[in-house]
């Protein structure tokens, strides 16, 4: 069951640190506040002076990390691969699902972006909304497509605030950046982030209601963003004092006939100005209402803040002493230990935390015994399959040299060959080798072959010397080999082929076995690679078994791809992380 969520330590805190500060203040104004009088004014002057500059700078951050949240999903690859298109119906489904995903992924983990959309000149169009479904909403994001591709101008823009009844579009404010060509600057679309007005609202208010203060967010044509208060209409002074709309200014004006410094404040990335109107008498009357109430105060802060503190103290120990007492435990090996906090702040959800974390290293501590179980299991099923070598070595040895002492070599090359096979394939305990090893073993194995097939194919490798050395499973490439043979190479053809590459990119070892064989139709490849069914390829210890045993020693990213065209090619790849042999 969910925890009820009450008040966050962090307002405890704020509310106990608040009245302390409010007994120093207050100390503090008794002594010094007939002193500096007149310079009270000059001080909430420049206080919303700076109360101006730190909005201005939470808006500069916020639109700074969207500038650079659109910027990264433009420079996504599918969406550039797309983008590029000459016609929409070019663009594969998986590209389209790749930047769906990412859009999805952007608009879920900052909560300030409600939707992204993307519009290409090529007719590509996509939406976390399905907005474009709304031919009023296409046309509307047209038109500033043809705004970039008509006008010089690349530089991001921010939108009025739009709306939507009839699809419950949220109040939104959109940033639109073009998608260009940085040489040629020739527009391929625009990306579009929709950011709610609450976000944006709550960062302008904030500094607003603490101080209860004055002010409206108006952007380059001078229309009103944001105000506060709410319900105080502020077109007449704006239309009175132009200058505070096109740059950054201070002024003395009128407002409600009341004497005010109007404080202007441009944020540049946005083209919007932070207009504040400060009362020119309020410190008078914040000092007149402080000393009628500082000594009535005085004595009842020192007491709420001594209780309060005491009370704070307990709080937060007890807690944490609890923690303690099962971190011991934990440390100790008992698992099974829980933590109880029966509360509704942070201490209470960092206690529920700590028993899932808990509960989650029990499972992780199952499901390890269970991989190690399987893990097993497969390498005996390969080891029941095949035979006990070591009497089978001196008996080959014996017709090895047997054969050489009456001239037939070739039979004495196959034995050769055979017994390498054997002691690569059934004498190593371990699972794993390097690829050198591995290729090697295929030699052998190639070796035999060729013999049995009267030579009818050719076989070549390509092995990137730093890949030559990477780790990998062994007995993971005779079984990709001895498909293209045996199911393969059918017919009459004596050209065939088998070619094994590897080389390191994209920070992962590839291998590549290649055949130009009979190959396998799109079905076929989709079901071997998806492990619907057994291919007719392949064996009970064949694919299913490799892809098996190299994501239990390697990890879900451990891949084995297949692609194929009928009497063309077939393209067996194994990806693996990078494990380099290290050397003693």
């Amino acid at each position: 069951m969910k925890r009820k969520k009450g008040f966050p330590i962090s307002i405890q805190l704020f509310v106990g640190v608040f009245s302390l500060s409010l007994l120093i203040v207050v100390i503090i104004g008794i002594v010094t506040m007939g002193f500096f009088r007149d310079e009270m004014e000059n001080g909430e002057i420049k206080y919303h002076l700076e109360i101006t500059n730190n909005t201005k700078e939470q808006f500069t951050v916020q639109m700074t990390m969207i500038d650079e949240c659109i910027y990264e999903l433009i420079k996504l690859p599918a969406l550039q691969e797309a983008i590029h298109k000459i016609d929409e119906k070019e663009i594969s489904q998986e590209t389209k699902d790749e930047i769906e995903n990412y859009m999805d992924v952007m608009a879920s983990i900052n909560y300030s972006i409600n939707n992204v959309h993307i519009l290409g000149t090529n007719g590509f169009c996509i939406s976390t909304n399905h907005i474009f479904s709304d031919i009023k909403w296409l046309e509307y994001f047209q038109n500033y497509l043809g705004r970039y591709q008509n006008e010089p101008g690349r530089k991001g823009i921010w939108t009025d605030f739009h709306s939507s009844e009839e699809d419950n579009y949220l109040s939104s404010t959109s940033y639109i950046k073009p998608i260009f060509d940085s040489e040629t600057k020739e527009v391929f679309g625009i990306a579009v982030l929709d950011i709610s007005y609450e976000s944006l609202h709550k960062l302008f208010t904030s500094s607003s209601i603490r101080i209860d203060d004055r002010a409206v967010i108006v952007n380059q044509d001078g229309n009103i963003l944001f105000q506060y208060p709410l319900q105080a209409d502020y077109t007449e002074v704006l239309k009175k004092y132009p200058e505070v709309v096109e740059k950054g200014t201070q002024i003395e004006g009128k407002l409600y006939k009341t004497d005010v410094i109007i404080v202007s404040e441009k944020i540049p990335i946005a083209d919007w100005s932070i207009i504040r109107f400060v009362n020119k008498d309020m410190a008078t009357q914040l000092f007149h209402d402080m000393m009628s109430a500082m000594i009535v105060v005085l004595v009842i802060v020192v007491s709420i803040s001594l209780c309060y503190a005491m009370m704070m103290m307990h709080m937060i120990t007890r807690p944490i002493r609890k923690l303690m007492q099962v971190c011991h435990k934990v440390e100790q090996g008992d698992f099974d230990a829980h933590v109880d906090l029966p509360r509704k702040d942070e201490f209470g959800e960092l206690g529920d935390t700590f028993n899932h974390m808990l509960r989650q290293i029990n499972l992780l501590f199952a499901q390890e015994k269970i991989n190690q179980e399987r893990k097993a299991e497969l390498e005996y099923q390969i080891l029941e399959a095949q035979i006990n070598p070591h009497f089978l070595y001196n008996t080959l040895d014996s017709i090895k040299w047997l054969s050489v002492m009456q001239g037939v070599d070739n039979i004495g090359e196959m034995c050769t060959a055979l017994i390498n096979l054997l002691k690569y394939n059934l004498g190593k305990k371990e699972g794993n080798t390097i690829l050198q090893d591995e290729l090697d073993s295929v030699n052998n194995y190639i070796v035999i072959q060729k013999y049995r097939y009267s030579d009818i194919f050719e076989f070549t490798t390509s092995i990137d010397e730093e890949a030559a050395n990477c780790r990998v499973l062994r007995f993971i490439l005779q079984p990709l080999v001895e498909n293209s043979i045996v199911h393969g190479f059918a017919g009459e053809r004596v050209n065939y082929r088998i070619h094994i590459s590897a080389r390191i990119y994209d920070d992962r070892l590839h291998i590549k076995v290649i055949d130009n064989g009979a190959g396998m139709d799109h079905e076929r490849t989709k079901q071997l690679n998806s492990d619907e069914k057994k291919g007719t390829r392949f064996s009970n210890i064949g694919v299913k078994n490799i892809r098996e045993r190299l994501r239990l020693y390697f990890g879900e990213e451990a891949q084995l791809v297949f692609d194929s065209e009928p009497n063309i090619a077939t393209i067996a790849e194994i990806i693996l992380p990078v494990i380099l042999e290290t050397k003693d």
